[in-house]
């Protein structure tokens, strides 16, 4: 995008071969047209076409729903160009909120918000990059709020300046414990992890789905180090066995196991389908269990079937080893209650 200098283009607008004018504040800008330089992503066929979907949607809207658009547009800013900020107008903001809200799972939002809301910055004591895990860790939770985070594909280490080259790796996602684990999204995402010397350029906001405003972007970039250079500057690994780490034989249909770092609790999350005509369910994983992972718990449990029967309320003791003799598991056995399938197994336990 250029700002013409000269006056013999004052007033003048339209577009030819690529090119197109336009009056942006009193001033003319000359834009070219941009042609994607590779082949689109599914994320970002499907992030145009919501796009498409959303600003087709304008249309629908009654005069009221626009005005309304319109009204808030003109308490809200656009990106600072040439040291000023750049007024957008009600179609605009509607795309703008409506992205926000649809990426975060959200349906499209007709009526404009009352208000503009603020939202905080993100605070959060250290981003980890090793060749083995991606952690954002001590971030402080902001009840409502989803946290949208960006990072690029290991740089070199010279490099200063990549966030152009950040990707969104979670379009909404809530900390865990104060926690925000990248390492298998990152993967997913960019399709390989950094190798040690190489540069990750992160960015992350928060956003209220319920409006679609977002928040500060927060800037950041870690070199990458190996697992023990990272233990040595503190970094302490929390223990978390989700589907990712469980082999295709096993009776879960969804887990996540989450132990707490330095205290013997621990959390679950589970659906136990069961097998054969056991009132149990094994979850088989790849590795080994650390060994203050190794025990016995208790948990609460809710069926997940048809009618009142369906939802009954039951326990469960779990138990997780290591066996030489059929690798490492965890048994979720039914102990109490009306036994039904499939089970969700949830909440807190100790670990003894």
């Amino acid at each position: 995008m250029i700002a013409l200098p000269s006056i013999a283009f004052g007033g003048f607008s339209g577009s030819a071969k690529g090119v197109t004018a336009r009056q942006v504040g009193g001033r003319s800008i000359l834009s070219l047209k941009c042609f994607p330089t590779g082949v689109a992503t599914s994320a970002q066929v499907a992030r145009r076409a919501s796009m498409s979907k959303i600003t087709k949607s304008w249309k629908t809207l009654t005069e009221a729903q626009m005005l309304g658009w319109d009204h808030l547009a003109e308490h809200t800013s656009g990106q600072s160009v040439f040291g000023q900020a750049a007024q957008i107008s009600g179609l605009n903001l509607y795309i703008r909120l409506n992205v926000s809200r649809t990426m975060a799972g959200e349906s499209i939002l007709h009526d404009a918000p009352e208000q503009l809301v603020c939202l905080p910055n993100v605070v959060y004591d250290k981003l980890w990059v090793t060749t083995k895990n991606i952690v954002i860790k001590g971030i402080t939770h902001e009840a409502g709020y989803k946290l949208v985070i960006k990072m690029s594909a290991g740089q070199s280490a010279g490099v200063s300046n990549a966030w152009s080259k950040t990707v969104i790796l979670s379009p909404g996602m809530e900390d865990d414990w104060g926690d925000a684990d990248m390492t298998y999204l990152y993967f997913k995402t960019i399709g390989v992890k950094p190798a040690v010397g190489e540069k990750v350029f992160l960015e992350m906001y928060w956003l209220d789905p319920e409006t679609g405003f977002t928040g500060q972007t927060t800037y950041d970039s870690k070199v990458c180090e190996t697992e023990a250079e990272a233990e040595a500057e503190g970094y302490v690994k929390r223990n978390k066995i989700t589907m990712a780490d469980l082999k295709p034989e096993s009776h879960v249909s969804e887990c996540d196991v989450d132990f707490s770092t330095g205290a013997p609790v621990i959390s679950f999350d589970t659906v136990c389908l069961g097998h054969s005509n056991v009132a149990s369910s094994e979850a088989y994983l790849e590795d080994e269990l650390p060994s203050d992972c190794i025990g016995t718990s208790m948990a609460l449990a809710r069926g997940m079937g048809e009618g009142n029967a369906g939802l009954a309320a039951q326990s469960y003791i779990i138990w997780l080893r290591n066996s030489s003799w059929d690798g490492t598991s965890i048994t979720f056995a039914h102990r109490g209650g009306y036994y039904v399938k499939p089970t969700e197994v949830f909440g807190p336990g100790i670990l003894y």
